[in-house]
C-alpha cells in the first residue's frame, strides 16, 4: 500500500499543488494534524481488528434486524466487504 506523506512545513508544498488542494496553509496545517492523530490510533498490520457490530442483511440486501459482532466470529475465517449497495 502506498504511504501518504504530509509535508510538515506548508512551505515545502509546490505552488501548483495548492490550486489542486483548494485549501489555505492554515487549513492544511489543521488537516495534517488531524490525519496524523488518526494514523497514530490506527491498528498495524497483524493487530487484532477492533470489535464492531453490524446489521445482517438478507442475500438480496434487505435488513434482517439481527446484528453480528466481529468478536463473535473469533477463530473463524471472516471476509468483510465495504461499499455501497444503493
Amino acid at each position: 500500500m502506498a504511504e501518504i506523506s504530509y509535508p510538515a512545513d506548508w512551505r515545502d508544498i509546490p505552488k501548483d499543488r495548492w490550486a489542486r488542494m483548494m485549501m489555505t496553509p492554515e487549513q492544511y496545517t489543521e488537516m495534517r494534524a488531524g490525519r496524523l492523530l488518526r494514523e497514530e490510533a490506527a491498528p498495524e498490520v497483524g493487530d487484532i481488528a477492533p470489535d464492531f457490530s453490524a446489521e445482517r442483511l438478507t442475500p438480496s440486501g434487505k435488513p434482517t434486524g439481527k446484528t453480528l459482532t466481529l468478536s463473535s466470529m473469533r477463530g473463524k475465517p471472516v471476509g468483510l466487504v465495504f461499499g455501497s449497495y444503493t
